[in-house]
């Protein structure tokens, strides 16, 4: 809409539940994000699961999305009207947004001349600086190239090696680029913790909390040191002062704001994606899947109205900072980190938001980002930080202390630095009135948390040795900060990794999964190179031709391989040999409308590398499995009666169960009890 008011296209026409605004010469209308894609295998004609078939490599066409038939034929009757010239592609400024567009274009059918406009800020002053210097689209042919290479890539590797493995273990996996990797890093830190042996040690400590710059193995030598030191006199070797600054922290991106509602709440990267969506659609917050932390140049002006505006929410703080000037440094305002979207922050009408109708969630996660936003633009944290050692008995103990100057953003962030009261100077004694004795003990590394995952997700290249690799993922990171949390929701409803309160462990399943895969699907270092030959497509060094031969090659080699040795729980295993089937589709998925099919333990979705749509079979309440029949009728009609079931007692009953589907996770949920069919008795 706020494209539309800037170029005069002002007056809404409606058709329907479909709109579009039209004035100053232009129309102006949304894609609501991608409305076509390269289809599934059921597309190509690969509808049976056979091992002959693989790998799969298609002549890939475009296909609409299933739901969204009547936005595409809207938008090619707005693309094919006669009073249209032109095209201009609004789209997100990146890949995706280039491919969303050129999807559509080409699927319609559409041979009118295109534009692009290459902004990523929607402030008055950007749009129409963008509208001033639009660029023909042949400009990005590359980057799209690019963007279509690694949806094809993505693709054969998924689609084939999910195939492969499900068919060679007769069990039913997800197999991914991104997915492999995650599932094979949590597996390594489970590794590690396996591994690792606790070992004690001791520390002596004196009454002012110098510790011992030595640490003890046994308690015996510890309480040796701290009765020899207690009552005696500590010289002070060694006193410096320094006045150091804590800077305040980056605006939100999508994943620092997920990791940090996960650290303070406990939610789940899922669940605080869907409130920043939800706040962005009531225009709360500025659009959520970003990646980037800083806002442009022609936002000045925009923060400084929403801090006004946020004076409802703290006057006294929003009062001075306007007093002391915002903070609008290369750390808030870079245009150059900015990718598609600028950071997230509260839009201008937040001064509403003590009116709006929000859940708990969405209270939390725009809360968050409200204090970000306002720490951002306030002053560096400032104190005096002053370090000692002491002397006694021939022992040194070392001393830190802090002490706050200024606490600039920290004033409203919990600053608990308050070891002000003590200062040494050097060559002062001090008299040691006692020392203790702690146990202590070394600690294993953290299974990781949501927060801790996507830290590693985010900073991937971290975990790459290769210096000619690290740099094609170090502004990306693994996957984008709009998949992150289905990868890791992916993880879990296949049943690889499970989460007990905020920690992420492994199953035995998704460790035997991970431990069969060969090491160059599951690195890193896969993905940054597949960042290289993508970022040489779209810089033109190299043919698309060449990138997916490559893939084809490596998917290829596994699975001519024949090293598959995934532990099946000694479950018997068909000859790897017969061409297996998955069985006929007894529905469609109610999230992507792909065929639902069904496996040994689960009915799920046949699109699964991009769905993670799943129904576990057997359910302790009814002490069976649900038959496919059964799931059948629930996928169509919403609920299903289900008869001859057990509960735990021993009891037969029959009750009428609803799909419960919270966008997240799908269960059956219980509705009520259902009247019990009675046979007739039989005439004597």
């Amino acid at each position: 809409m706020t494209t539309a008011y800037c170029v005069g296209a002002t007056e809404k026409i409606s058709e329907g539940k479909r709109f579009y605004w039209h004035g100053n010469g232009y129309i102006v209308t949304n894609a609501i994000g991608h409305l076509v894609s390269i289809g599934y295998p059921e597309d190509y004609g690969y509808k049976k699961w056979s091992l002959k078939d693989l790998p799969m490599i298609p002549d890939f066409k475009l296909f609409p999305i299933n739901g969204y038939g009547s936005q595409i034929a809207f938008l090619k009757n707005l693309f094919l009207r006669n009073d249209v010239t032109e095209i201009i592609n609004a789209c997100d400024a990146g890949r995706e947004g280039e491919c969303i567009f050129r999807y559509i274009y080409q699927y319609i059918g559409c041979t009118k001349p295109v534009k692009r406009l290459w902004i990523s800020s929607l402030t008055d002053e950007a749009i129409k600086d963008g509208m001033d210097n639009l660029m023909d689209s042949s400009v990005f042919d590359n980057m799209y190239r690019a963007g279509y290479a690694r949806a094809k890539s993505d693709w054969i590797f998924g689609m084939n090696l999910s195939r492969y493995y499900s068919l060679k273990t007769d069990q039913h996996h997800k197999s991914g680029r991104v997915k492999n990797t995650v599932l094979n890093i949590i597996a390594e830190r489970e590794a590690q913790i396996a591994a690792f042996e606790k070992k004690p040690y001791f520390k002596v400590v004196l009454d002012n909390g110098a510790e011992c710059s030595r640490t003890f193995d046994t308690r015996e030598e510890a309480e040796a040191v701290a009765n020899k030191c207690s009552g005696k006199e500590a010289v002070v070797c060694f006193a410096v002062g320094e006045e150091k600054k804590e800077n305040r922290p980056l605006l939100h991106s999508l994943t620092s704001l997920q990791r940090e509602a996960n650290d303070i709440y406990g939610m789940t990267a899922a669940a605080t994606l869907k409130a920043a969506q939800s706040l962005y659609e009531k225009k709360l917050l500025t659009y959520p899947r970003t990646d980037s932390c800083c806002i442009s140049e022609d936002m000045k002006p925009y923060a400084e109205s929403v801090v006004k505006c946020l004076a409802s929410y703290d006057k006294e703080r929003t009062d001075k900072l306007l007093s002391q000037g915002l903070n609008l440094d290369k750390r808030v305002v870079n245009n150059e980190k900015i990718t598609d979207h600028h950071a997230i922050i509260p839009t201008n009408l937040i001064g509403w938001l003590d009116s709006s109708d929000l859940n708990e969630e969405e209270k939390k996660v725009v809360l968050l980002v409200i204090n970000r936003f306002l720490s951002a633009l306030d002053m560096p944290y400032t104190y005096l930080e002053k370090r000692y050692e002491f002397e006694v008995e021939g022992e040194i103990f070392k001393l830190t202390t802090k002490l706050p100057i200024e606490l600039g953003w920290r004033a409203y962030n919990n600053c608990r630095d308050t070891g002000a009261m003590i200062s040494y100077d050097k060559g002062q004694a001090v008299l040691v009135n006692s020392a203790e004795v702690r146990e202590c003990s070394t600690k294993p590394p953290a299974h990781f948390t949501e927060a801790s995952l996507l830290a590693v997700m985010e900073n991937i290249d971290r975990r790459i040795d290769d210096k000619d690799l690290k740099p094609f993922v170090k502004e990306r990171g693994l996957g984008t900060p709009a998949t992150r949390a289905s990868i890791i929701e992916g993880l879990i409803s296949a049943k690889y990794i499970y989460r007990k309160k905020k920690q992420l462990y492994i199953t035995d399943f998704g460790k035997n999964y991970v431990n069969a895969l060969p090491e160059n699907i599951k690195s890193p270092e896969l993905t940054a190179h597949w960042e290289q030959m993508l970022s040489d497509i779209e810089s033109g060094k190299c043919g698309e031709e060449d990138f997916m031969g490559e893939i084809i090659k490596n998917v290829n080699d596994v699975i001519e391989s024949e090293e598959v040795t995934v532990d099946t729980a000694a479950e018997d295993m068909e000859d790897a040999d017969t061409a297996a089937e998955q069985p006929v589709e007894i529905g469609k998925c109610p999230w992507c409308g792909s065929p639902i099919r069904e496996g040994k333990k689960a009915f799920f979705c046949s699109n699964g590398e991009d769905c993670d749509f799943f129904i576990y079979k057997h359910d302790k309440r009814i002490g069976r499995n649900y038959k496919a029949a059964e799931i059948s009728e629930l996928l169509a009609n919403g609920k299903v009666t289900l008869r001859n079931c057990t509960s735990s007692k021993g009891n037969k009953y029959a009750a009428v169960f609803e799909l419960d589907d919270s966008g997240e996770y799908v269960n059956l949920k219980f509705v009520e009890y259902a009247k019990t069919r009675r046979r007739k008795p039989k005439e004597e």
